[in-house]
């Protein structure tokens, strides 16, 4: 199965767009560790619904968290950047695992992706790509966009919007 990684951000998206259980449903998704104790531990402590909805898919096991190993090319691209322990995990963790695509909506961090050639998928585009794979409906993929529009980039919204209704 196709192995996807996750940092905060873009897990965080995904669970509010509402159309994840598609995506876990069809590929292996994987968090770290330190992507773990961001969205479920600390997000429970602040009691939100994202991190219990999180922590019931690890327990379903539709999505899994895996133990990150140190790989020299993740800190070489690390090195002198201020990206954090999530990204930096994330990138460990796709680079080890011979993962297709790394999810995220960071921006500092997905340029430090495209930088690398390493590849990235932000989760308005995400959510489009679901709809082309016949994976979610348009009506779905545009109620999830606009789950998500107050949280992402405008252009990113409307680039995706558009590109649904091509």
């Amino acid at each position: 199965m196709t192995k996807i990684v996750l940092d905060s951000d873009g897990l965080i998206k995904l669970i509010k767009a509402g159309c994840y259980h598609k995506l876990f449903k069809h590929f292996a998704c994987s968090i770290t560790k330190e992507v773990y104790e961001e969205t479920v531990i600390r997000g429970m402590e602040r009691m939100y619904d994202d991190a219990f909805q999180i922590e019931e898919l690890i327990k379903k096991g539709l999505l899994n968290i895996e133990k990150t190993k140190n790989n020299q090319q993740a800190r070489r691209i690390l090195k002198n950047t201020s990206v954090g322990k999530g990204e930096s995990s994330s990138l460990h963790l796709f680079l080890n695992a011979n993962a297709m695509v790394i999810i995220s909506n960071d921006r500092a961090f997905l340029n430090l992706l495209e930088q690398n050639n390493i590849p990235f998928i932000i989760p308005a585009d995400l959510i489009v790509r679901l709809y082309e794979l016949n994976m979610i409906s348009k009506d779905e993929a545009t109620d999830a966009l606009f789950q998500i529009k107050p949280y992402v980039n405008k252009n990113s919204y409307n680039n995706a919007k558009a590109n649904l209704e091509d």
